[in-house]
């Protein structure tokens, strides 16, 4: 037994043919190369959806790498990869992001830091500030050139 092997962390893989409903959560890595629908809850972990990976589900995860197709939030605590045949139909969070050319996401993307607690924090603003009217959202993409 080499001592590469016995270091490498537990890991799990549904293969193509695996249809699963339900929750998965655990202490393991987990690569999704099948139909999941539910919830993953692995915030320690990574969960890989492979390019086959058809995935309906919230996920939870301390990494989360898309070949394939999520569709539900995920909460990264460290980053999420959109590859190219990626796609992901949910709102995102986590701290770091990659999203390759050719990648499909639809839906909210929150990059969350360290300093963004203090930076989110209200501060107090002038009055003139505070009552300046905010221009109507979208009028910069509906103007022709």
């Amino acid at each position: 037994m080499s001592t590469a092997n016995s270091a490498r962390p537990e890991s799990s893989h549904l293969g193509k043919s695996f249809k699963f409903k339900g929750d998965i959560a655990g202490s393991e890595d987990i690569y999704i190369d099948g139909e999941v629908e539910g919830t993953i809850l692995l915030p320690n972990q990574v969960v890989t959806v492979g390019p086959n990976g058809q995935v309906n589900a919230d996920i939870q995860a301390r990494e989360l790498l898309v070949q394939g197709k999520v569709k539900g939030n995920a909460k990264a605590q460290d980053r999420i990869e959109v590859s190219r045949s990626g796609s992901v139909l949910g709102d995102l969070s986590m701290a770091r992001i990659s999203i390759q050319d050719g990648a499909f996401i639809q839906g909210r993307v929150d990059i969350r830091t360290a300093g963004a607690a203090a930076a989110a924090a209200p501060t107090t603003a002038s009055p003139a500030a505070a009552s300046a009217p905010v221009p109507p959202q979208g009028s910069l993409l509906d103007r022709r050139a």
